[in-house]
């Protein structure tokens, strides 16, 4: 072993060998000596033998992110355009523009580039940069997105989070490459038009890991009223007025986004009279509408991510169980409950355990017909479960 090389503890090469993208401290026999935070170290087993290169941050709890298991590879400007031409090529093969013009383009670990996000939005790109190691390749990144995509504008939005745990002081947004982006940048998904705001809009601007559960909400919508919780700019509305819903609802607290449900309720030429934004606590809506018993035919609860981490399952299991308990109250018998959860830290079978709690505190039936996790440019190795995070079930409520 050299002093620029980390050692694992014996036996625990195992998971990376698997195909695991990250080694955590515990696992970490010997650091490397002397090599900057940021850079390219070899990942070596307890008898010296290579296993895996990736970047380096001892302030991390996640020390080393691995980008190959080839000792052979150079990772140098020349890889890293590489690896995000093969992104976009993948992109490519799933998606028609005209048809589809918002994906990701680049899903971190799960494109072997950790700590990196791209996401497209019509002729403009979004980056978000998470880890140490990938923020000195900021220009390299855009150098490469431009020759392999061509966009108008590609706008930084590594305001995360994440950084600070990777030591980072600085949350970078502003232009990285082209021209700056409209206040609002034009989209399309499944043929139905959205704008967005990739400037301060959440996420990068719109939650393309729905897209498939939106297209799927749809064909539950004919003749129904339908209840959007937590909505955002409406794109779960959209989709169920465009699948024949007599009245949509989206519930959401923030004023700017329900701006954004209304322009893309309306330019897809549905009225608002009709499908009304509410500016309105969901808990507390929820509340009301028990009160005055109403009930809905169909009911999406997409909340914000409760657990963030381990640590914090406990409090985000009463989350869970109360927001479905009170989604249930107020939904018809034979109704369809669409419940998800983006949080990496509460697994498939806890958020049934979620719902199951909240089917048996209100007295009914529970039946799952559709699961779905992130739509196809979101793709995971099945090595890596921290990566998987989105669930979501279709139910029938009886």
């Amino acid at each position: 072993m050299s002093d620029v090389s980390m050692m694992l503890k014996r036996g625990r090469e195992k998971w990376i060998l698997e195909g695991h993208p990250w080694i955590f401290r515990a696992a970490v026999a010997k650091e490397p000596k002397g090599q900057p935070i940021g850079e390219v170290v070899d990942v070596v087993d307890w008898r010296g033998k290579f296993i895996a290169k990736g970047f380096y941050n001892s302030h991390s709890s996640i020390p080393l992110r691995v980008l190959s298991r080839d000792p052979d590879e150079i990772i140098d400007a020349q890889w890293m355009s590489k690896r995000i031409h093969q992104a976009v090529v993948l992109r490519a093969r799933a998606f028609d523009d005209e048809v589809t013009s918002a994906y990701r383009l680049v899903h971190g670990e799960n494109d072997f580039l950790p700590g990196l996000v791209v996401d497209k939005y019509g002729e403009f790109l979004v980056v978000q940069i998470h880890t140490l190691g990938m923020d000195r390749w900021r220009d390299v990144i855009a150098e490469a997105l431009m020759l392999h995509v061509s966009p108008k504008g590609i706008y930084e939005r590594s305001d995360v989070g994440a950084r600070q745990g990777e030591g980072l002081e600085t949350l970078p947004v502003g232009l990285l490459a082209g021209e700056e982006p409209p206040e609002q940048v034009d989209f399309l998904e499944n043929g139905m038009k959205f704008v967005c705001d990739v400037r301060t809009g959440q996420k990068t601007g719109f939650f393309l890991d729905q897209r498939d559960n939106r297209v799927n909400v749809a064909a539950f919508c004919q003749d129904a009223e339908v209840l959007n919780c937590f909505s955002y700019s409406g794109g779960f509305s959209v989709f169920a007025a465009q699948g024949g819903a007599t009245r949509v609802e989206s519930v959401d607290a923030s004023e700017p986004a329900l701006l954004l449900a209304k322009e893309n309720l309306s330019v897809n030429g549905f009225d608002s009279k009709d499908h009304p934004c509410i500016q309105e606590n969901v808990f507390d809506y929820l509340k009301v509408c028990k009160e005055k018993s109403r009930q809905f035919d169909v009911i999406v609860v997409d909340p914000p991510a409760f657990a963030k981490s381990s640590g914090a399952l406990k409090r985000a299991s009463r989350a869970y169980v109360r927001l479905n308990r009170m989604a249930i109250d107020v939904l018809k018998p034979g109704g369809i409950l669409v419940s998800a959860s983006c949080s990496s830290a509460v697994d498939d079978d806890t958020f049934l355990s979620y719902l199951r709690t909240a089917g048996a505190e209100t007295r009914r039936d529970i039946q799952v017909i559709k699961t779905h996790f992130t739509s196809i440019d979101h793709p995971g190795f099945v090595a890596f479960p921290e990566g998987r995070y989105l669930k979501c079930f279709f139910c029938v409520v009886t």
